[in-house]
């Protein structure tokens, strides 16, 4: 299954996200997107700052094992943080391709700017990134610089919208003005879950995957919570991209491709589920960048601590 995207371009639904592998994220990203890959997945999600491009060079690995043709899979990278100046995106998006191994790819912060590791993001003391508000507040010329990438034939597409989106994030108003608008939604977490610990949200909260509705469908029409619940999104017009590692998990996220849709009784069971617990955001950087992104107030957060 395909969403169709502004640009006539076909998006396949179902993704394959690589931050954080879990269960053996030593053995890196390598493996798990060559397991995706065979198992049948052509849409990858990456970012250089996943590792400062480690993930990317992961993908672009994994790709170049792997028999298919690259032409097959859709790639999608983003644009660092640390890159949104205008004068630095031909530069960053180069740094990712070298790092793919490939000629195209479908908030800001300052960066070091200088030396080796100048395409690192300048930080604190205390670690946390130092924002570029001046950028960060003029985002509409970081879009226009990212267009001319497209003339140029170095990324087939811009801008897929990314999400955190599960049944206790449900986003509704938000998915509703990109229907009506015409722009693509990625849900991004869609297994809910616990990212690494510093953009961890509510991490003592148990995930919608053990929520009893959730149980309760899958027990009904033999599927497997994740199913459920990547079934339910794709059925709201998004696209999914979970994360795994082990064989088992990879095959059955990508087995709901030939599932099924849930009744429409269902679908409305699991988004009362957000009515019951209260929304839960999995993903928040307050805590790492001292500023919040979704309630942002009128300060300026650039001052040394």
């Amino acid at each position: 299954m395909n969403f169709l995207l502004g640009s006539g371009s076909s998006l396949p639904a179902l993704g394959f996200g690589t931050f954080q592998p879990d269960v053996n994220p030593e053995a890196g990203v390598t493996e798990a997107v060559l397991r995706a890959l065979e198992a049948g997945y052509r849409h990858i999600d990456t970012a250089w700052m996943y590792g400062n491009g480690e993930a990317e060079r992961g993908v672009g690995e994994a790709l170049r094992q792997w028999k298919g043709k690259r032409e097959e899979v859709f790639l999608v990278t983003k644009l660092a943080n640390a890159h949104h100046r205008p004068s630095d995106l031909a530069k960053a998006l180069e740094l990712s391709l070298k790092n793919l191994g490939v000629d195209y790819a479908p908030v800001a912060y300052e960066r070091i700017g200088e030396g080796q590791n100048e395409w690192l993001t300048a930080r604190h003391p205390d670690g946390k990134p130092k924002l570029d508000m001046s950028i960060t507040q003029r985002y509409d010329l970081t879009w226009k610089a990212m267009e001319h990438l497209v003339d140029a034939g170095k990324a087939k597409h811009i801008a897929v919208n990314q999400v955190e989106i599960h049944p206790y994030l449900l986003e509704s108003n938000l998915l509703k003005f990109c229907n009506e608008n015409g722009i693509h939604v990625t849900a991004f977490s869609p297994l809910g879950g616990k990212p690494v610990a510093a953009v961890a949200a509510n991490p003592d909260v148990p995930g919608p995957l053990q929520h009893e509705v959730i149980q309760s469908v899958a027990a009904k029409h033999g599927m497997s919570p994740a199913q459920v619940l990547l079934k339910w999104g794709i059925q709201r017009g998004t696209s999914v991209i979970p994360k795994a590692y082990t064989p088992a998990h990879i095959v059955d996220n990508f087995a709901v491709l030939a599932l099924p849709d849930l009744p429409k009784d269902d679908c409305i069971a699991i988004d009362e589920v957000k009515k019951e617990e209260g929304e839960v955001r999995f993903i928040n950087y307050l805590s790492h960048w001292g500023f919040d992104i979704y309630n942002p107030g009128p300060e300026d957060p650039t001052e040394e601590p």
